[in-house]
């Protein structure tokens, strides 16, 4: 294999807290209600410009997405810059990939300020050859087009690609672009099941991945 495409959020960040910390608190600000599973069944999919869109037409409220991001945005940039912690073994890995000369990139619905901002921290920034953000490239992880644009940038074959993730609906995708999947999750997730039918390889986070 000689291309890895890294999902960011869940897979080399511990961060997906924060965007659901971000929503409550948005809610809680705003004075709305929703269940909190409903809420991560409908927005689990979406990029977070997508789910602000998405709230403001549940609720039909008086407010543009861009007011909401400005609600939220100052605390989760702080967190990014400030606190979220790589996922166990998430630079070791990285680091073995660039000792073998993959070639390198991360493919996420975050945007590419955070995404610098977090990896640069964590010392795996220099690592990635590009950042792909569907919020930069108006592409989605529901379809196999953004894996297949990474690999196109990337400049080989789907079958010499693997991708790392977390989300059931990004495996999928990447599945059908060609890529080898390796699935980062936890034992307990409701889709544990499908992940491990779906993904090649399925670890609980990036300590034991090998480097093929």
């Amino acid at each position: 294999m000689k291309g890895y495409l890294f999902d960011l959020d869940g897979t080399l960040i511990q961060s997906m807290h924060v965007w659901e910390d971000a929503v409550i608190r948005l809610f809680e600000r705003l004075h709305l209600t929703m269940d909190l599973q409903e809420a991560r069944d409908v927005f689990s999919a979406m990029k977070f410009s997508e789910v602000l869109e998405a709230i403001v037409q549940r609720f039909e409220l008086d407010l543009s997405t861009e007011q909401l991001y400005d609600m939220v945005i100052q605390d989760v940039r702080y967190q990014y810059e400030h606190e979220v912690k790589e996922v166990n073994g998430a630079f070791a890995f990285v680091e073995k990939c660039r000792r073998s000369g993959k070639r390198m990139c991360v493919v996420t619905a975050n945007d590419v300020p955070l995404t610098q901002a977090v990896l640069k921290r964590l010392g795996m920034l220099d690592a990635m050859e590009f950042i792909l953000s569907s919020e930069e490239s108006g592409l989605t992880k529901r379809t196999p087009q953004m894996a297949q644009e990474a690999i196109r940038r990337l400049g080989l074959a789907p079958n010499e690609c693997i991708m790392l993730e977390d989300s059931l609906y990004s495996m999928k995708s990447a599945k059908e672009a060609g890529c080898y999947v390796i699935a980062i999750a936890d034992r307990h997730s409701p889709d544990y099941a499908e992940i491990c039918r779906v993904a090649d390889e399925v670890h609980e986070d990036l300590t034991d991945v090998n480097v093929r």
